[in-house]
Order: structure tokens, then sequence, then C-alpha cells
């Protein structure tokens, strides 16, 4: 069979399994999304903003380490039952988008099986490329953004993520998640074929061109619509600058996955002193306040879409940096349940699924 390899020979790669991050930057492939073929998406007026909660629902693997094949295990999808417990408390529906790991395992695809057929939740999808068949290209970081990979490919993981997905679950999924943000202009047609409508692949305000991902730094937090055969409806992952000088602070957002982080002294300067300060909306890396603080700034600029994600390793202690222990594992959870409960009492928000987003944005065409 083809072997793929969308790498630049410039690079020094490990031909193995794995191969390590850093090193020469790769060129980049042109990920993200085609911009030029988007259109607004338009909510009915003067209703409420609305939160969905996305759940990255994927396997464990060291964080700092390469990226390797072998690693599929998906023991913390149990720590997902009392989080999930706490949504059902709180009135929300989470969407869980789930990689081929998850899918193909019979104990986490009967777990995300049982919420979806209790209504409790959705299930979408998330590709990571390096962890689903056919596996034909060498694994590394620039191959981990599956908008890097030659098209044929990307096409053929996605259609095998949707079988195991289908098989695993009963569901056939209508949104989707790139790993690592990275999709590409191309995939939004893939996606259509294969009957998605729903992508939450971008992340504003986050530069991740370091090792060849997509560049977000002046994509819009509000949806929209990528037009095509079937016209697909992006809800980004909510992120950005907020504080009296964001708008400096954007101009200097630096590279996230380039180790040493390269951040202009300004803009360290303008964080430290709380003039422009950025997250996203999630409570890995990221206090309370700070989530509080995007959510009003971005809701008095008009936005009425946010999305709260994590990554569900996090929901078990030791699987990723932001969960070490037990007790940050409360701590974890109580962010979450803290921010749900202020958005719902200050802002008189709503929680919604990424579906019924669709249904909301439709209602308003």
């Amino acid at each position: 069979m083809e072997r793929f390899e969308a790498i630049d020979p410039r690079a020094t790669v490990d031909r193995g399994t794995a191969a390590p991050r850093g090193g020469l930057v790769p060129r980049q492939a042109g990920l993200g999304l085609d911009l030029g073929s988007s259109f607004p998406a338009r909510l009915p007026p003067g209703g409420a903003p609305l939160l969905l909660v996305v759940i990255d629902t994927e396997e464990e693997f060291d964080w700092s380490a390469p990226f390797n094949r072998a690693h599929r295990s998906v023991t913390s999808i149990a720590g997902l039952v009392p989080v999930h417990r706490m949504f059902r408390d709180l009135g929300v529906r989470p969407t869980y988008v789930i990689d081929h790991p998850v899918a193909s395992t019979p104990a986490s695809a009967d777990v995300l099986a049982g919420f979806a057929a209790d209504g409790s939740a959705e299930i979408g999808a998330h590709l990571h490329p390096w962890v689903t068949p056919p596996d034909l290209e060498t694994v590394t970081s620039f191959n981990s953004y599956a908008g890097n990979l030659e098209p044929q490919l990307e096409r053929a993981k996605l259609e095998c993520l949707v079988d195991a997905i289908v098989a695993g679950t009963g569901v056939r999924p209508v949104t989707f998640k790139a790993g690592r943000y990275g999709i590409a202009p191309r995939t939004a047609g893939f996606l259509a074929d294969l009957g998605f409508r729903i992508d939450l692949s971008t992340s504003p305000g986050f530069n991740w061109s370091g090792d060849g991902g997509p560049d977000y730094t002046r994509y819009s937090n509000d949806p929209y619509w990528i037009r095509g055969k079937h016209d697909i409806l992006e809800i980004p992952t909510t992120g950005g600058y907020f504080g009296p000088l964001r708008r400096a602070g954007l101009a200097l957002t630096p590279v996230d996955n380039v180790r040493p982080r390269r951040e202009a002294p300004l803009g360290a300067y303008l964080r430290k002193l709380r003039l422009a300060r950025r997250a996203m909306l999630t409570p890995e890396g990221f206090r309370l306040s700070d989530l509080q603080a995007l959510a009003d700034a971005l809701l008095r600029q008009g936005s009425r879409v946010l999305t709260l994600s994590f990554h569900s390793p996090s929901a078990h202690p030791g699987h990723t940096p932001f969960v070490r222990s037990p007790a940050e594992l409360d701590s974890f959870v109580g962010t979450i349940r803290d921010f749900v409960t202020w958005f719902a009492s200050r802002h008189s928000g709503r929680f919604v699924t990424a579906s019924e987003t669709l249904k909301w944005v439709r209602s308003a065409s």
C-alpha cells in the first residue's frame, strides 16, 4: 500500500511509529477554513445567550511525549460518569465528540451510547489521525493535523471514524471537531459528503503553527456558515483576548506549540498587568475568573454563542497536565460547575447541544 508523508523534507524525522515534536518547523499546508466562502449565521433576535459544553472524548497519552499509534487506552472514560451526572443535575446536555479508540473499545463506547440513549447527551466525531486507520502516514507532529495529510487519506480516516462510531454507539454523528484543531479548507467538503452539518474545529485567538498547525488568530468567535454542496455551520471553540488593551494583545499572539514559547516582551507586560489577557473557555489551565472575564467580554461585544470545552482524560487524575491528583480533579470539576451556574444566573444563559444550535440558526433563516 502507498505510504503518505506530508512532511517538510528539511525536518529531521524518526520514521518509526513515533517522531519527536519540535525541531525545525515544518511548512504549513494551509490549514483552517476557507473564510472566503463563509457567511454569518444568524440567531433569532433578542434571545438569551447560548452555551455549548463540548468534550473531546479521546484516548490517554503523554502530552509531552511523541505521538504514538500504540497509545489507545481509554480507561479514563469511566471518570466521565460522575461528571456527566453533574451536568444532568445542572440541566446541561454535553456534546461528546469521540475518537476512534473510544468508539472501537466496547467498554468506552457503551458509556457514550448510554448517554445518547437516555437523551442526556449528543455524540459527535473527533479525529486523531495517528490512532485512526488506515495507518499509512508517518506519525509526526505535522501529520497529527489531519488537514496536512494527503486528501484521500484524510477522507479515508474520516470514513473509518464514522463507521466506528456508528458500530460502537449506534449514532451517526452530524457534529465534527478536528483533533488539534487541524481542519483544512477541503475538509468541509468531506464532512458534508459524510453527513456532517456542524464543525467545532476552529479556536479563535490561538496560533498552532509552530509544528505545522493552523493559525486562528483572526478568526471570529461567532458562528458562521461555510458554503459548499451542503453548508456546514462552524461553531468555534471560544477563546481570545480580554481586558482594556485586548486589541494590543491580539497583535502579539504567540505561537502556542513552540517551545520555548515565543511571547513578545510587550505581550508579557500586558498580560502581567491584566491589560490584555487571553484564555480559552476551558477549565484546563485557566481559572474561573478568567473564564468569566472572557465570557463577559465576548457577550458585551455581541456574541450570542459560547463553547466551554475540555478533554475527557482530564476527568480522571494523572492523564493530563491539568488534573494530576484527586484534589486537582475536585477543583477542575468545581470550576466547570461554578462557571455553568454563573453563566445561567448572571446572563440568563441557556444550555444547548451542537445540533440544537443548528436548529436555532436555521429557525432564523
